[in-house]
C-alpha cells in the first residue's frame, strides 16, 4: 500500500480555507490534518506539505513566515 501525502496543493487550500485564523502568529503544525498525524512518516509528510505551501503563499504575498532561530518552531500569519 502506498503511503498517503500532503500535497503542496491539499495544504494551500487548507491555510486558505483557514487564512482569518491566521491574525497573529501560529505554529504552522497545527493546521496540519489529524490524518498527517498518526505516525512519523506521516507527520513529516504534512510537515512538508504545509512548508512548501507556506512558502508559496509567501511568495504570492499573502503569508508571512518566521523562524526565531535554527530548528524552532515555525510560526506563519496572514500578511498585513
Amino acid at each position: 500500500p502506498k503511503l498517503s501525502v500532503c500535497t503542496t496543493e491539499e495544504a494551500i487550500e487548507i491555510i486558505r480555507n483557514n487564512i482569518n485564523y491566521l491574525n497573529d502568529w501560529r505554529n504552522i503544525s497545527e493546521l496540519i490534518p489529524k490524518k498527517f498525524k498518526i505516525n512519523k512518516r506521516l507527520k513529516k509528510s504534512g510537515l512538508a506539505g504545509f512548508f512548501a505551501a507556506a512558502l508559496e503563499l509567501t511568495k504570492e504575498g499573502v503569508l508571512n513566515i518566521i523562524q526565531e532561530k535554527s530548528f524552532d518552531k515555525l510560526l506563519i500569519r496572514q500578511k498585513k
